[in-house]
């Protein structure tokens, strides 16, 4: 049975408030009015950070606010907006952002002209990338994790897309070592190494796993 929109909102709350806590000091709770999918987009990226946290070691610290503001739309690397450093040792290593468009493999091989056509840029939920990464729109070979969060009935289509951003963030290769030791998994079958992970409140998104492991693509069913 799922968790009713408040309890969900709880759970992710007191997850978020954790890294609040580390970055300002504060406990105050987090306000987070949410459309179903952002509010997934958020339960997904709590989810992903617990396991970055206990899984991978890493500090987690929530950077440039006070609480957690998912961007309504996708757009470039912007420090104005918060985000999330992971630290070892007190050093940032990654960054945790949301609704990010990155620059395409295709883009690159045509020369990476500036500025990108439409067809160049493409969303993505969650995406980790380098501290430091520079603002603007991150090139597909930076790229740490990459994820597509999916609050609705799992249909072919999606998965078909799922295939295409994968491909445009990197190309089919034998096991490629990532940039994480055991979790979210430590090798890939493309290159640039890029983890690229799809959650889906819908059990059905499982049926397409197996497909998405060929090329490096986990489709995960993740209920809320």
């Amino acid at each position: 049975m799922g968790l009713t929109v408040a309890e969900a909102k709880k759970r992710i709350d007191d997850i978020m408030a954790r890294y609040q806590a580390v970055s300002t000091g504060s406990t105050r709770g987090l306000t987070l009015s949410l459309s179903p999918g952002k509010l997934y987009e958020a339960w997904v990226l709590s989810t992903i950070l617990e396991r970055l946290r206990t899984d991978e070691g890493y500090d987690v610290v929530l950077i440039g606010s006070d609480k957690v503001r998912l961007r309504s739309s996708g757009g470039p690397v912007d420090r104005s907006f918060a985000h999330f450093e992971l630290r070892r040792g007190g050093v940032a290593l990654l960054e945790v952002w949301t609704d990010i468009e990155f620059l395409s493999f295709s883009h690159q091989q045509r020369g990476a002209r500036m500025p990108p056509q439409r067809g160049d840029r493409h969303e993505l939920d969650i995406v980790i990338l380098p501290a430091g990464t520079a603002a603007g729109y991150p090139p597909h070979d930076v790229i740490k994790m990459a994820v597509e969060c999916k609050n609705t009935a799992f249909e072919k289509h999606m998965a078909r897309a799922a295939l295409g951003v994968r491909r445009e963030l990197s190309l089919l290769r034998p096991s490629q070592q990532t940039a994480f030791s055991t979790w979210p998994r430590s090798v890939v079958p493309a290159e640039p190494a890029s983890v690229f992970s799809v959650y889906s409140t819908d059990g059905t998104v499982t049926e397409y796993d197996q497909a998405g492991q060929i090329f490096g693509v986990d489709f995960i069913h993740e209920p809320m």
